[in-house]
């Protein structure tokens, strides 16, 4: 029996915040964006008050006391570490398994026709809620986008995980079309108009029709939902086809020195992630925003950006960053406010398949590549920052605003959870 799930941690950012703060139980609790913007994780609680979906904090922090709510800034890191843990535990139990985000991943099952994937099911989500305390939900079904469907409702079931049946019409005509994985709004309206209100509705369609009146993706959209995969399962380990990397300032900044710092940085934490996969970038770009200006001209916001070819594919941070730094006086506008600074590595390619050029000498890039894994193994030993470059700066005042921000309970020695 070859079936599809989908697991889907609940509410995973607040999730996140309650296995070390049992406190936030039961309360309406939300985790905001970055620079504490808007909410980005909602409890149940905070959901069943009816407030906007991507409440902004500053239109309701001085009312949050009354109402009893409570807010947290994004921990990146402690998330990324419980997103971590749940999935190795899901791949002991599934042999393929295809992370989709950071609380999602689909994983692939074929055993015999009488295997109760409701009791396998109920056993994964069992043994990821006892050994890391995040709570999630199951579906099961013949493809990916069924499986979406099968999670959402079984999301709102006491076991928490649904199977979905061979003859599922009853269930899909009860969901109305906005429901289906890839289905957003506004072609949701689209649709509407051409009298496709249900799921069902969808999956009676005619797939060429589908294609020639919008895409070749809603085609197999409807093929999926009639049961017959035409979205490939990758369970191989993914490699990016490019990398960035960016975060919107304090507040905006005109120093030149403090735009480098934060570039070094950022250029270092996509490094990380280019040696984590084994490859070599070939060419990056650096990029500046500006914020709209009213006094004394009024100016639009802006954008500047210059590409940078290296001389040969490197994952040496060190040497990209120095590189991409070089153009920033080139970038910065005279008079005008900088919102952001970001960096993107594009031309990727495996280390273990790159071409070597017989009449370029590479001992220096390798020496630095070294340097930077160093770290790298520094850093996961000890903790992010352990160890950081002087360019990156030390008291780095112009980092995002988190004045909501928990501890890193799981990534960092000095700020382990401490039981009295």
């Amino acid at each position: 029996m070859k079936m599809t799930g989908l697991l889907d941690c609940n509410n995973f950012y607040v999730s996140c915040e309650r296995v070390f703060d049992p406190l936030l139980e039961g309360k309406p609790v939300g985790v905001l964006s970055n620079n504490d913007g808007s909410c980005i994780s909602r409890s149940n609680e905070f959901k069943a008050m009816n407030l906007p979906k991507r409440l902004c904090y500053y239109a309701i922090k001085d009312q949050a006391p009354q109402l009893g709510l409570i807010f947290r800034s994004s921990n990146y890191a402690l998330y990324g570490d419980m997103s971590r843990r749940v999935m190795n535990i899901l791949a002991d139990m599934t042999p393929v398994v295809e992370q989709y985000s950071i609380d999602e991943s689909f994983f692939y099952t074929d055993f015999k026709q009488d295997f109760d994937l409701m009791e396998y099911g109920t056993r994964i989500r069992k043994k990821i809620l006892k050994w890391t305390g995040i709570p999630c939900s199951i579906g099961f079904a013949k493809t990916k986008t069924l499986a979406k469907i099968a999670n959402h409702i079984g999301k709102q079931t006491k076991e928490g995980v649904l199977v979905m049946p061979d003859d599922n019409h009853s269930i899909l005509e009860k969901l109305p079309v906005t429901e289906v994985w890839g289905i957003g709004w506004r072609l949701g309206e689209k649709l509407k108009k051409l009298g496709i209100h249900t799921v069902l509705d969808l999956a009676m369609q005619d797939p060429a029709t589908m294609k020639r009146h919008f895409t070749i993706s809603l085609a197999h959209t409807v093929f999926e939902l009639r049961g017959t995969s035409c979205i490939s399962f990758d369970g191989e380990p993914h490699q990016s086809k490019r990398l960035a990397f960016s975060r919107c300032f304090h507040h905006p900044v005109t120093d030149l020195q403090v735009i480098r710092e934060a570039l070094m940085h950022y250029t270092a934490h996509v490094g990380r992630k280019l040696r984590m996969e084994g490859q070599r970038a070939a060419c990056g770009v650096v990029y500046l925003n500006y914020v709209p200006e009213y006094y004394p001209v009024e100016l639009p916001s802006g954008y500047t950006s210059k590409l940078v070819t290296f001389t040969h594919p490197t994952a040496n941070s060190l040497e990209i960053g120095r590189q991409l730094a070089a153009e920033l006086p080139s970038l910065l506008l005279k008079g005008r406010r900088c919102l952001k600074v970001g960096v993107i590595f594009f031309g990727l390619e495996s280390m273990d398949r790159q071409q070597n050029d017989f009449f370029t000498d590479t001992t220096k890039n390798e020496q630095g590549e070294k340097l930077c894994s160093i770290m790298d193994g520094i850093n996961r030993k000890f903790g992010r920052n352990s160890i950081f470059t002087l360019g990156e700066g030390i008291e780095r005042n112009w980092s995002m605003k988190q004045n909501l921000l928990s501890k890193r309970f799981t990534t960092q020695w000095g700020e382990l959870l401490e039981v009295r």
